[in-house]
């Protein structure tokens, strides 16, 4: 047994030569006395980043800044990522998604062929169905890793990468769909406050707007998600504006509007379909203003805790949605006429108390929805292509862009939208 003078004495073994050592961090000979001292010691122990699944070490050029101040205050001009949270990252982007310009036009027109009623019934409906899709990539994403991709990535954890990358590539070319009614809605709306009226100067004010949408979304996600506050602020004032103004109004029998005591809730709670519709159709109509719900699952792949910030995130914009939705139908019909709400589908700017801020609203809401589904779709789409499902599309994964977004994604995405309308 060797004596302690001689173990003293032993040189000790400088383990920072091999990467096991660091001036913060104790040798693995020192490592049993200081745990005694602390069991918890926080150098030892793993620290996590912000998705939950990732130590820092993987991202540690930027994890000390970013711990530091938060993303409003990072350098716009540096390739640093930046992480977002529950509310600025997935409620803004499904409010402003599902909050959109069929509750402000077509909100009065489906209370007048339905009736309050089955309104109501339509939106529980609605508001059903979307939240049972929520649910479901909820449990999906409380049970594995997530990673960028958004729906794609659920789909396939699930059915595998082929049935994934098959409906992936269908939701790209929906949403691009989807975009091109927004900003050809737009693009009317624009030249008729200008008073143009021809087909090329629709086109031209849309064209416009995929433009500077598709210039936003190269820019980086911080100019999206700051854009994105902007709007939701001028979506809800709108939808307080409207609230506000129903009871402001004492009496506008001119447009149709006769106030809170003047019987018409009684009158409006049944249905009077016309025009060859039913309770189906007019269902098909409201319908499609839930389907931006899965906003905020693509973004994924920009989120401090995808596992935590979707489930809530994505939970309190549907139940948001489901309070201003119940608003608008509510109020609509205990306060004005049913004829003037079946052929008036501007109904809902003539109850507000500032009509130029409901208009605004009602702008925003089409550039809205575009923004988030022009930001979130690319990346799906590169995800199918860097995974080399569907081969014709391999070449949309490469040409990667030091935020590790490929610019041949937003544009693809944004020639298509351009074809469409």
């Amino acid at each position: 047994m060797e004596s302690p003078e001689r173990v003293s004495n032993q040189q000790e073994v400088n383990w920072e030569k091999f990467g096991l050592g660091t001036r913060d961090q104790p040798y693995p000979h020192q490592r049993n006395s200081m745990m005694r001292e602390n069991s918890t010691d926080s150098r030892i122990s793993p620290d996590y980043g912000g998705g939950g699944h990732q130590p820092y070490g993987a991202n540690e050029l930027f994890a000390e800044e970013q711990g530091e101040k938060p993303w409003w205050k990072s350098n716009f001009f540096v390739s640093e990522p930046v992480r977002f949270g529950t509310w600025d990252g997935v409620f803004t982007s499904c409010l402003i998604n599902i909050f959109g310009v069929i509750v402000f036009l077509r909100s009065g027109w489906i209370v007048g062929q339905a009736g309050v009623l089955n309104a109501v019934l339509m939106v529980i409906a609605t508001v059903s169905v979307a939240l049972i899709s929520v649910l479901s990539a909820v449990g999906i994403c409380e049970r594995c890793r997530m990673e960028s991709g958004g729906v794609y990535f659920l789909v396939s954890h699930v059915l595998g990468s082929k049935f994934g990358g098959a409906l992936g590539l269908l939701y790209v070319f929906g949403q691009a769909v989807g975009c091109a009614l927004y900003v050809l809605g737009f693009g009317e709306s624009m030249a008729k406050l200008v008073g143009l009226d021809s087909p090329w100067a629709e086109r031209g004010f849309a064209s416009a707007a995929v433009l500077l949408l598709g210039v936003i979304n190269v820019a980086g996600v911080k100019w999206v998600i700051k854009l994105q506050f902007v709007l939701l602020i001028i979506l809800l004032l709108a939808g307080l504006d409207f609230a506000v103004g129903s009871f402001v109004h004492t009496d506008d029998k001119a447009n149709g509007f006769d106030g809170w005591l003047s019987g018409n809730l009684r009158n409006n709670t049944f249905p009077d379909y016309q025009d060859g519709h039913s309770w189906f159709t007019v269902f098909g109509v409201f319908f499609p203003t839930v389907t931006g719900i899965m906003a905020g699952i693509n973004m994924s792949g920009d989120l401090q805790n995808p596992s935590t910030n979707i489930p809530n995130g994505s939970l309190a914009a549907i139940s948001t949605g489901l309070f201003l939705y119940m608003i608008f139908v509510l109020f609509l019909g205990a306060t004005c006429q049913r004829q003037v709400l079946l052929n008036d589908f501007m109904i809902a700017a003539k109850v507000s108390a500032v009509q130029v801020l409901l208009l605004m609203g009602l702008y925003v809401s089409s550039m809205s929805s575009c923004l988030t589904a022009m930001y979130g779709t690319p990346r799906v789409l590169q995800s199918i292509a860097n995974e080399n499902v569907i081969p014709v599309i391999k070449i949309l994964g490469k040409g990667v862009v030091y935020r590790g977004d490929s610019y041949k994604d937003y544009l693809f995405e944004n020639i298509t939208t351009e074809l469409l309308y």
